[in-house]
Formats: C-alpha cells, structure tokens, sequence
C-alpha cells in the first residue's frame, strides 16, 4: 500500500516541477525535481522490500513478472532529471540576464 501512495506523491511532486518550470519558477521546480527523484528511490525500495516478503523474484525489480513497474519508475526517474536539468538551465539564464 505504502508502494502505491509513494509512486502516487512522487508523480504529483513531478507534475508540480513541471508546473513550476511552466510558469518560469525554476528554484522551485529544481527542489520538486530532486524530490521527485527521491520518492521515486522510495518507492523502488518499497517495490523491492514487497516483492521479498512475498517470495517472488527480484532480478530487476520483478521485470519477468511486473514488466509495467521498472518502466514507470525509469519514466519518472528520466522525466525528474529532464525537470531537474531545465530548471538548472532557466537559472543560469535567470542569472546571466542579472550580471
């Protein structure tokens, strides 16, 4: 259960870097971006932690079995760096316009 509300934290913290990158307030979607990144860890360690207690495999991630899980946890891994990089460009730029 804990999997699920993690993974469901984590792509709303995504959406709200993507907001905030949209709407040109690139300081807070760098820290959403970083959180995003961090409950996605989570989450693949609860992921991890379920598939042991329930006796199943967990040669990356279940992919044999759950094939969906690794792909949307490397999604939301990609799209979280994707935010994280934009951000940093939008403060560069924010920067040099000032100097």
């Amino acid at each position: 259960m804990e999997t699920m509300a993690l993974g469901m934290f984590a792509v709303s913290v995504l959406i709200l870097s993507g907001v905030c990158v949209y709407y040109k307030k690139p300081v807070i979607g760098f820290v959403s971006s970083i959180a995003a990144m961090v409950l996605t860890s989570l989450t693949g360690y609860s992921w991890k932690l379920m598939l042991i207690d329930s006796g199943k495999d967990t040669t990356l991630l279940g992919f044999s079995r759950y094939p969906a899980a690794l792909i949307i946890l490397a999604a939301l891994m990609l799209t979280a760096f994707i935010m994280m990089v934009v951000s940093i460009i939008w403060i560069v730029k924010r920067n040099k316009n000032k100097v």
